[in-house]
């Protein structure tokens, strides 16, 4: 997705790029329908999040949780705070049900920031490496057919291309961080090429001869 995307209608999951750690999103929701936007943030890290919009209302979700850490329609169109732990937080665009049921159409922006403050402590069942219980190695998953994780030199899209691999992969885990609001991790592959690779394409997995690490 590019920093400005365009949502469809309909309830859907989002995922949300950045550039320099911003990110703004357009879109319509409409009656009871939902708009998830998902984003990684390390412990300790700044989330701000503002929406802009006549009817709608947003709330924040941490990590694997269904209870709002913050309820728009209560508490108002911003939200500042730090990442209590880190992984992938959810910010949901929806409409209060009076609206929903006369199902009004609410165009909306809105506007995510990551990482104004950097991590203090960027571990995790997300952001874990070798050193500090996480797997040794993980497997490339959700690549398009046809195509390769692409290991970058440094981790930015936009860095020199160091090597490639495809689904199923075995990469050995050489550590994690956030970066402008999007998870990197340094891997190793089986010709010993190291380098930086988007960790929305990570799963843990088996070491290269099949055995679980």
């Amino acid at each position: 997705m590019s920093p400005c995307a365009q949502a469809q209608d309909a309830s859907q999951v989002l995922r949300v790029s950045f550039k320099d750690g911003r990110a703004v999103v357009r879109g319509a929701v409409k009656g009871y329908d939902t708009h998830d936007y998902v984003f990684p943030a390390g412990a300790g890290e700044s989330i701000k999040i503002g929406l802009t919009s006549r009817k709608a209302f947003f709330n924040v979700n941490p990590p694997g949780s269904e209870e709002a850490l913050f309820n728009g329609s209560i508490a108002g169109s911003i939200f500042t705070g730090e990442a209590a732990i880190s992984g992938d937080y959810t910010a949901r665009v929806y409409l209060m049900r009076n609206e929903a049921r006369r199902g009004t159409v609410s165009p909306y922006t809105l506007a995510i920031e990551v990482g104004q403050k950097k991590a203090a402590a960027e571990k995790g069942p997300d952001f874990a490496d070798g050193l500090t219980g996480g797997p040794d190695y993980w497997q490339v998953t959700g690549v398009p057919a046809g195509d390769a994780l692409k290991i970058r030199a440094t981790p930015s899209p936009k860095a020199r291309l160091a090597a490639d691999a495809p689904n199923g992969a075995a990469l050995r885990n050489l550590g994690c961080r956030n970066t402008g609001g999007q998870r990197w991790c340094r891997v190793e592959d089986a010709r010993k090429q190291a380098g930086w690779v988007n960790g929305r394409y990570l799963r843990e997995g088996p070491g290269p001869d099949g055995q679980a690490r």
